[in-house]
């Protein structure tokens, strides 16, 4: 038999994929969390573990069917993907960190220790998280389709069809034959966060049930945590109250606080104002400072500037889109000016499909059309498509 071990590193014991569902909110990453990550990689690295990370951008950080379905897919690749070190008998651990924001704050009295959503409250501020207000934005998406009496089209090419929409009756046809949902945009298809103060803890719960209820899933023993990111003081609560679990994550926004880094301090805690809208594969590595660096040719990147939609699935262009997705993309483009976009895959042929899914989707289409919004390939080093 061929000698597998000899095929990998062999100053590697162990493997940690770790998942991050984060928001798609130009704020949530920051050029100190990269420098952090980094040298958090290069430490675990040097004491055995290859920490693979990843991060799926995803507005509100909602698990919907389409968001777990991409998790899976992720974990699945991956899986294939280190069957080397499997072979070779290392360990390989899976955690999925479902994360929110907001300007959390530790209760009075309160210790972190118990890891409980009890022990802290969000107090007001212009970076907690948007999606809050998601149905209002679902409702503004479907004023506009109304008023405007849209025709929007569904279906792939060769076999397109036309809706005009006049009704909710209307919408609600174009939402079942189109994205499989039966009612109205605004109706149950896109809710608002509730609490974020829970909302990470709830969503991780859904989570949960899909890996525990799927048999190829629930024998991975994989770990989900539950956080809230506060942008203002580097501060990452965990909420899931699994207080003996210590995680690469948790590290990561130690090492961020222990740098004092405050750079992005404007940034972050300001009002979202991103100057670009990046749809990017969430396999690339830093998807937006990459972005950043090739558009507009700087080296400096900081929180603020790229509204990021990042996942598994994006390429695939036969697909219609999830409603966070649409809810994300409309917010950005109606309420963030965004009316360039990158699009970035992991080679040209995904990049072209990404483009097709997006101009393809009867909303997101409509969306791009309507306000003239150029799409901007790239490729997974951020450097512009030739014409």
């Amino acid at each position: 038999m061929e000698n597998v071990a000899s095929k990998i590193d062999d100053s590697v014991k162990k493997v940690e994929l770790h998942i991050v569902v984060g928001c798609a909110d130009a704020r949530d990453i920051s050029a100190a969390f990269n420098m952090a990550l980094a040298e958090r990689q290069e430490q675990e690295l040097k004491n055995g573990t290859l920490i693979d990370f990843q991060r799926m951008s995803v507005a509100g950080t909602f698990m919907t069917p389409e968001i777990v379905a991409e998790i899976k897919a992720q974990i699945q690749d991956k899986m294939r993907e280190y069957y080397l070190y499997y072979r070779a008998g290392l360990p390989l651990d899976i955690f999925v960190h479902v994360t929110t924001h907001g300007n959390a704050v530790l209760k009075g009295g309160r210790s972190r220790s118990t890891r409980s959503y009890h022990d802290i409250e969000v107090l007001e501020s212009q970076f907690n998280c948007g999606m809050s207000h998601a149905q209002d934005i679902a409702i503004e998406l479907e004023e506009m389709l109304l008023g405007k009496k849209a025709v929007l089209e569904y279906g792939l090419r060769g076999k397109r069809k036309q809706i005009r929409i006049e009704t909710e009756e209307d919408i609600e046809k174009l939402m079942k034959h189109a994205y499989g949902h039966d009612g109205t945009i605004a109706g149950n298809w896109v809710k608002s966060i509730v609490n974020i103060r829970t909302h990470a803890y709830e969503q991780k719960k859904v989570l949960r049930r899909a890996f525990d209820t799927d048999p190829t899933f629930a024998n991975l023993g994989i770990m989900i945590t539950a956080g809230v990111k506060n942008y203002l003081s580097n501060e990452y609560f965990r909420v899931d109250g699994i207080t003996h679990l210590n995680t690469f994550l948790d590290t990561v926004y130690e090492q961020v606080r222990k740098n004092g880094q405050r750079q992005d301090k404007a940034a972050h805690t300001g009002k979202q104002n991103p100057v670009l809208g990046l749809f990017h594969h969430s396999a690339i590595q830093q998807a937006r400072a990459t972005a950043v660096k090739n558009f507009f040719g700087t080296d400096t990147y900081s929180a603020g500037q790229v509204f990021a939609i990042g996942s598994q699935n994006l390429p695939d262009y036969f697909r219609t889109f999830g409603p966070y997705k649409v809810a994300g993309f409309f917010f950005g483009v109606k309420y963030l000016g965004l009316m360039e976009w990158g699009v970035m895959g992991r080679n040209d042929k995904e990049t072209e499909e990404m483009s097709e899914r997006i101009l393809n989707d009867p909303l997101m289409g409509y969306i791009a059309n309507e306000f003239s919004v150029k799409l901007i390939p790239m490729d997974a080093e951020g450097q512009k498509a030739q014409a």
